[in-house]
């Protein structure tokens, strides 16, 4: 799950403080300086860079880690007496209870990225992700140590924060040190991290699959904490963006000059700091000024409506297209399918899920994020069709097929864009505050799948996968309805296609 937030400046009240922005620079408008293509990076960049990923790392790690049929098969959880070396986490949990442990993960989540935003506003963002890998450690180690299942559920919520603040911190941190040129690049790398957090967990099940394994596999992100809290202190930055936006120049410039080198610290200033308006971003401040009501009521206002309907789609895309159904209960996917060990289907999702994010970037700037879009979720649409019809004509070889196909049309269009899509949708002034409301939707969504997919595969067994052709083919239609290019297009282009719909009918399509 990966999120970009930007957006300069004093930040707004948000009616009861449910979401707090985070701000991070301004996009650079059409009048911006070209980036100069000589500045070079120190191996400080390089470091602030990858040692962050550590934490984007574990959310895949946490999502993936329960995904082993012999940890909560039904029929051997629900024996009397259970038999040994079945049922390896928690003997006799009910499939109530394990539905709860799995989610328990999303409510941290979701309590994580609301309140990373006004604690990273006020402290900073080193401090903040310091913190959450204080709090990935704790999580840890109550996961790994404890017999009780309700407390494994506790260790599942502290891991969540830790996964919320990698959501709502890391891409944004990211995109904060990084040149404007390869922000877009560079961001996709959180989303390799997670997924390869995914890959890694899942190979493990080779060698945990025994009754006290579960425990090490709880207990390894300890190992990701640690080492985050060895390296960040000495070995990454205070985000010059961030102490820039609370007006200490001094220390901006010495972080600048730790990530670039002392000589480029002016060139690097001016993609920092805040560029002139525009005239279409002065007519829309000004209208701005008419909403008292904070930024919830600006937002919901003719002048943002359309943006962010249009941002809440594409970020419940993300998940209500199914692709997180396939994550949390893969193995018992495959298992029904046919295939006797459940760990070669998780393993082939997971590295299918790595591999499209090391060229997404690439596609997106030579065919646009809106096409890229497009084929993915008809791709997924196709594929989820393809799975239903081989479920239930019993061709598992097939099944299997298009259960790759539908994963990696995912990791190639919904994963990675949606979030660069969202942003893109706002102008400076509230987009920090539109994206943490989606991130909210989107871990909402998320909770959704976890909850209901487990009833709905028991409801409707091998047409599982039928709701999710529905959702796909609904935001398909709604990408080709209403959502624009954003790929090569600057704030300004973008708001004037909104704004010359604003009072009319119809799509927005080029």
């Amino acid at each position: 799950m990966h999120v970009r937030l930007t957006g300069a400046g004093t930040e707004p009240e948000v009616g009861n403080q449910a979401y707090v922005a985070v701000s991070t620079p301004k996009t650079p408008n059409a009048n911006a300086p070209n980036v100069d293509k000589s500045v070079s990076f120190t191996w400080i960049f390089w470091a602030s860079l990858l040692i962050p990923l550590l934490q984007p790392f574990q959310f895949g790690w946490s999502v993936g880690q329960l995904n082993l049929a012999a940890f909560n098969n039904v029929d051997d959880c629900n024996a009397r007496p259970v038999t040994e070396g079945t049922c390896l986490m928690f003997p006799g949990h009910t499939k109530t209870e394990w539905t709860l442990v799995i989610n328990a993960w999303i409510v941290g989540g979701m309590m994580g990225s609301l309140c990373c935003g006004p604690i990273s506003e006020r402290y900073g963002r080193k401090k903040v992700l310091l913190a959450s890998a204080l709090i990935m450690l704790v999580g840890a180690v109550i996961q790994a140590s404890t017999s009780s299942i309700a407390v494994f559920m506790v260790g599942r919520v502290v891991a969540g924060i830790a996964s919320g603040c990698a959501t709502g911190m890391v891409g944004g941190y990211i995109t904060e040190i990084s040149p404007p040129d390869r922000r877009n690049s560079y961001g996709t790398f959180m989303q390799v991290s997670l997924s390869l957090g995914m890959l890694v967990v899942s190979i493990t099940f080779y060698f945990a699959n025994t009754s006290s394994g579960w425990r090490y596999i709880a207990g390894f992100p300890i190992v990701n904490a640690l080492l985050f809290l060895v390296l960040a202190p000495f070995f990454i930055v205070e985000s010059p963006a961030w102490l820039l936006g609370k007006g200490d120049h001094e220390r901006a410039e010495q972080e600048i000059a730790r990530l670039y080198g002392c000589e480029h610290v002016q060139r690097v200033l001016s993609w920092m700091e805040p560029a002139a308006n525009t005239d279409l971003e002065s007519e829309v401040l000004s209208e701005e000024k008419e909403y008292k009501g904070g930024m919830l009521s600006l937002l919901v206002s003719p002048l943002f409506r359309r943006q962010l309907l249009v941002a809440i789609g594409v970020s419940a895309a993300q998940q209500l297209t199914g692709v997180n159904a396939v994550c949390y209960y893969s193995s018992d996917i495959f298992t029904d399918a046919g295939i006797s060990d459940g760990r070669i289907g998780t393993v082939i999702v997971n590295t299918i899920l790595v591999l499209p994010t090391l060229v997404v970037a690439r596609l997106s700037e030579r065919y646009g994020n809106r096409k890229l879009l497009l084929w993915g979720l008809a791709g997924m649409f196709v594929s989820a069709t393809g799975i239903t019809i081989s479920l239930a004509l019993s061709m598992q070889p097939l099944s299997i097929a298009f259960t790759a196909t539908f994963v990696g049309a995912f990791s190639s269009s919904v994963g990675p864009l949606i979030w660069s899509i969202t942003a893109a949708l706002f102008t400076d002034s509230v987009r920090a505050t539109a994206v943490s409301i989606c991130i909210f939707i989107n871990w909402v969504c998320n909770l959704m799948i976890g909850v209901f997919f487990p009833y709905i595969s028991d409801a409707l067994g091998s047409y599982s996968f039928v709701p999710f052709m529905v959702t796909t083919a609904a935001f398909f239609a709604f990408t080709q309805q209403y959502v624009p290019e954003t790929a090569g297009k600057t704030t300004e282009e973008i708001q004037a296609k909104f704004c010359s719909r604003r009072d009319q009918k119809g799509g927005l399509t080029s």
